[in-house]
């Protein structure tokens, strides 16, 4: 039943590919004429079995952090980049073609993933840039302006890009509700009105130069950004009580890298890159409740320097051998305070200064035996020193080999099973090491500058079907088994007990995930086009503080989304609603807190008008009878193991919808 479905949605309409050798698809641009695209990132959501994952910022080092989307063959300079946004600038009538590399091919570093894309360009001068502008006004009154503006020029084996983005947001613990207050026996005993608004503004500047030079090609990037955030929170008694809460944020980030690559002899690909990013934070929040004043603040300043060597050695057409060294400086320098009406409270972690040194070296190579076989193994040696001085110095030295081993078997030109077992190393958030607060929840946590990371042997199974040339299904069936689980310990101090970040033993997660695209033309949708990706997650560890088991604190047992959309090209028309996220819930365990969050699916439909050549007018409503959030909290006058739970805590409120119209008008090409 399952089987035939998909077969009806695999018609045609969708994107016609032609497989090449090396496990390589290709795809040109007529097979996406249907849709009409505007971007290479459009093109890019009409190929199937593929869905862009970007590079990952908090993870400290370059090559743990990319993600599996190259262009001309290169992943970008930095891993700030958003991927979506580099795409989203790439106009369709500058992509040549998409290749879909499974399984890896000649010269290509899969950097761990199964599926790779990558955009390549026309290399023909062109000069053209395009500017959008809208309002986004949401349900509960607010307005904002959305901005953004882009030039690409290419010529004589330069290509220059520019960037500039503006855009508002409303977080989500914004919008009207009540907090329940109920006694151990789950009576109800006081109700309060609950108003919160958090909104956000960023705005973005960036640059990116290529040429070539000396038989290889040089990249530059810089970019500038700016987040600021302001939050108020106003909670009423029943009895006439009040609590106010005002909280501020500002991040500032400047970053630059740079990136070349060429051929040093035949079939010898040598790449270096080198980046620099520093960021500053300034944060205050205070508190008034009944005459009583509390004030946290924080400021931090972070920093990041990376330098890569790679080579990449195309041994003959079946083999590849990959080498890489690589060394980086983090640091963070973060203090914090938090007063009590005017009295100073001694928090762990306050007043610290965080460096890591870090070196890893790394071996890798891919094997074809035939057509139908792939063979992959590598090994990365990482070595790191952190110390930190201020209010808890201690210095550490750690040493991980982090050994990976693939197979893949194409059984038959639909079906493709891929075998993975690994090594993974978490990566330390330099933010776990210092104090942080939430003071509209009465929450206040400690850093602890004795976390380690987690260690985690995983295994994998994936199984790709292939519908036609334009639907696929997958699914993937992780294991892993973890040591030092990072999650919630409790921490003492003289004057105090807190909560904190730390390692709670050894755990274990099982995970499946399932990927479709498919288009819906035999369904009656022509044009159509589904997808969706789905993952379902269950944990296991024992908690400190009471010896039972339970999930590794918040992770959520479900994600996912749906997305469908239809293009009419003979009305110039896209139309599309999409699910994003569905429903989710997770819990957290503290020491004398177990808190239950959970988020109703949020909903949007859009529809984009081509007008002419260069004009397209967007419009889009999204969650427009509000999105509810519930957060139960069970509080305990102590550790849950020894003391009775004391009250429980349940917070409801509705998140506004939002209606934006958008403008956007392209140039050149």
């Amino acid at each position: 039943m399952a089987t035939s479905l998909l077969l009806a949605m695999a018609g045609a309409g969708g994107a016609l590919a032609q497989t090449a050798p090396g496990g390589v698809t290709v795809f040109a641009p007529e097979a996406f004429a249907d849709s009409a695209p505007r971007t290479a990132g459009d093109m890019l959501d009409r190929v199937p079995g593929f869905s862009v994952i970007e590079a990952d910022a908090d993870v400290r080092g370059y090559s743990g952090a990319l993600g599996n989307v190259l262009i001309d063959g290169a992943r970008p300079a930095s891993k700030r980049q958003d991927i979506g946004d580099m795409l989203d600038r790439i106009p369709a009538a500058s992509v040549e073609r998409i290749e879909l590399i499974r399984g890896g091919a000649a010269g290509v570093d899969m950097g761990g993933y199964a599926v790779v894309a990558n955009i390549v360009r026309r290399r023909i001068a062109t000069s053209e840039g395009a500017a959008e502008g809208g309002l986004v006004a949401w349900t509960d009154g607010s307005t904002g302006f959305q901005g953004e503006a882009e030039y690409a020029r290419t010529w004589d084996g330069q290509s220059l890009e520019l960037t500039l983005k503006f855009e508002p947001e409303l977080d989500d613990e914004t919008g009207d509700g009540v907090i329940d207050e109920f006694g151990p026996d789950g009576a109800l005993e006081e109700t309060s009105r609950l108003d919160m608004h958090t909104r956000l503004e960023t705005a973005e500047a960036g640059a990116a130069w290529q040429r070539a030079i000396g038989g290889g090609q040089f990249t530059a990037t810089g970019a500038l950004r700016r987040e600021d955030m302001e939050a108020r929170t106003r909670i009423e008694e029943s009895g006439g009580d009040a609590e106010a809460v005002d909280e501020s944020e500002t991040f500032d980030e400047v970053e630059f890298g740079v990136r070349y690559q060429r051929p040093v002899a035949e079939r010898l690909t040598a790449e270096v890159m080198a980046s620099q990013r520093l960021g500053w934070v300034d944060a205050q929040e205070s508190s008034l409740e009944n005459g009583d004043a509390e004030r946290f603040a924080e400021t931090s300043e972070a920093g990041e320097s990376i330098v890569r060597v790679e080579l990449v050695n195309e041994r003959s057409d079946t083999l590849t051998v990959t080498a890489g060294l690589e060394g980086a400086f983090n640091f963070l320098e973060s203090e914090a305070r938090l007063e009590e009406n005017g009295v100073p409270v001694d928090l762990p972690g306050s007043d610290v200064r965080i460096e890591e040194r870090r070196a890893e070296a790394s071996v890798g190579g891919s094997w074809k035996p035939s057509d139908r076989w792939l063979v992959e193994a590598g090994v990365r040696l990482e070595t790191s020193q952190i110390s930190q001085t201020g209010d808890t110095p201690l210095d550490r030295s750690f040493f991980y080999p982090k050994p990976r081993a693939a197979v893949t078997w194409n059984a038959g030109d639909s079906d493709r099973l891929r075998l993975s077992v690994s090594r993974e190393i978490g990566q330390l958030d330099f933010g776990d090491f210092v104090a942080s607060a939430s003071l509209d929840q009465d929450v206040v946590s400690a850093g602890n500058a004795e976390l380690e990371p987690d260690k985690t042997w995983r295994a994998a199974l994936s199984w790709e079907h292939r519908f036609g040339s334009d639907a696929a299904l997958t699914l993937t069936w992780t294991h892993d088994e973890i040591e030092d689980v990072v999650d919630r310990i409790l921490i003492v101090t003289p004057t105090d007990v807190f909560d904190a970040p730390g390692n709670i033993g050894d755990g274990r997660r099982d995970t499946l995930t399932a990927e479709l695209s498919a288009p819906l033309d035999r369904l009656g949708l022509a044009g159509g086009h589904l997808r969706t990706w789905m993952e379902w997650r269950d944990s296991e560890v024992v908690d400190p503080v009471t010896g039972e088991r339970r999930r590794i604190s918040d992770e959520e047992p479900f994600e996912g989304w749906i997305e469908l959309t239809q293009d009419i090209p003979s009305m110039g028309l896209n139309w599309g609603v999409s699910f994003d996220p569905l429903a989710e819930h997770s819990t957290e365990y503290r020491f004398d807190e177990v808190t239950r969050a959970s988020e109703a699916t949020s909903w949007s439909i859009h529809v984009e008008q081509r007008i002419g050549e260069h004009w397209r007018l967007r419009a889009e409503v999204a969650d427009l009878f509000g999105r509810e959030f519930i957060e139960t909290r069970e509080k305990y006058d102590g550790p849950r193991s020894t003391t009775p739970l004391d009250e429980i805590e349940r917070r409801r409120w509705e998140q506004p919808g939002y209606v934006s119209l958008t403008l956007r008008r392209s140039v050149g090409g």
